[in-house]
């Protein structure tokens, strides 16, 4: 058993809510729910299996959430007092909004749906537990493989199309002029 990094989702969602307003941004629920989601799994990626939140996540078509700040946020936000992190967590909670934070919803749905464990565990119709620990296992490897694609990618040349076909994309420089002559 692990003891989890936070006292609740509800103060990690609420971070994020306030994280958003800092930013001028109007953070919808469901984007939240993603963030929470995303932050759970990179938490237990990035420190041994450990437990940003004492949460239970559910999976639906919509993707994976936590049912009780689905409810409780269903009619809007309530209001609660801000709740200061220790800087391992403020730390950790920035850099998983500095990668997703700004992404639409359906960008997040999009990216968690196409993770092996969301097809694993979503049923059509129904509403599954999530086992955890698989779905940390999956991105784990699904991690891998994007970071093996990279390496590759790093030497090509960037081509796209033009009217006459494929060329070989660089950035522009221009050539300096001798302003003497």
């Amino acid at each position: 058993m692990t003891i989890p990094a936070t006292d609740t989702a509800i103060d990690v969602a609420y971070w994020f809510f306030n994280r958003a307003e800092k930013d001028g941004l109007y953070l919808e629920t469901e984007v939240m729910q993603h963030l929470l989601f995303l932050a759970q799994v990179h938490y237990a990626m990035n420190y041994n299996m450990q437990m940003l939140t004492p949460s239970l996540f559910v999976c639906d078509h919509t993707g994976f959430y936590e049912p009780n700040l689905k409810r409780m946020f269903a009619f809007g936000r309530p209001f609660m007092p801000k709740v200061k992190f220790p800087d391992k967590i403020e730390f950790f909670l920035e850099s998983v909004w500095a990668k997703y934070g700004k992404l639409s919803a359906q960008s997040l749905q999009k990216l968690i749906k196409s993770n092996e464990a969301f097809k694993e565990m979503c049923i059509s119709g129904t509403i599954n537990t999530v086992d955890f620990n698989a779905v940390v296992k999956h991105f784990i490897e699904q991690s891998k493989k994007s970071q093996k694609n990279n390496a590759f990618s790093g030497n090509r040349k960037k081509v796209l199309l033009s009217q006459n076909g494929p060329v070989v994309v660089s950035q522009w420089q221009p050539r300096k002029i001798d302003l003497k002559s």
